[in-house]
């Protein structure tokens, strides 16, 4: 079974898809043969309120599956290179959609 990321950002849709895009090519050790990066896209309503609970106003969203467990690379330390790369006060990233990381 996969583990899941959900991760809400400030940053718009286009421009966290070009940080996406560059962050699979810098880190092709790790994305995608072990960790899948979705396409970003537009919260709705429900994912908003989501975001909004953990204090941040999202205007994207993508999610990240585990699917490769054999890398010793461990959702935290993903978690720490996305807010690292893209800014820790523009990215939140949730553990199975729900609990803060």
């Amino acid at each position: 079974m996969a583990i899941n990321l959900t991760c809400y950002s400030k940053i718009c849709v286009s421009d966290l898809q070009d940080k996406i895009d560059a962050l699979t090519k810098k880190h092709s050790e790790i994305f995608p043969d072990h960790y899948v990066l979705y396409k970003v896209r537009k919260p709705d309503e429900i994912q908003k309120e989501i975001s909004n609970e953990f204090g941040l106003d999202p205007s994207s969203f993508f999610r990240i599956a585990l699917v490769d467990k054999s890398l010793q690379v461990s959702t935290l330390n993903v978690a720490d290179m996305l807010r690292e790369e893209l800014g820790k006060d523009s990215i939140i990233v949730l553990f199975e959609g729900e609990s803060l990381i």
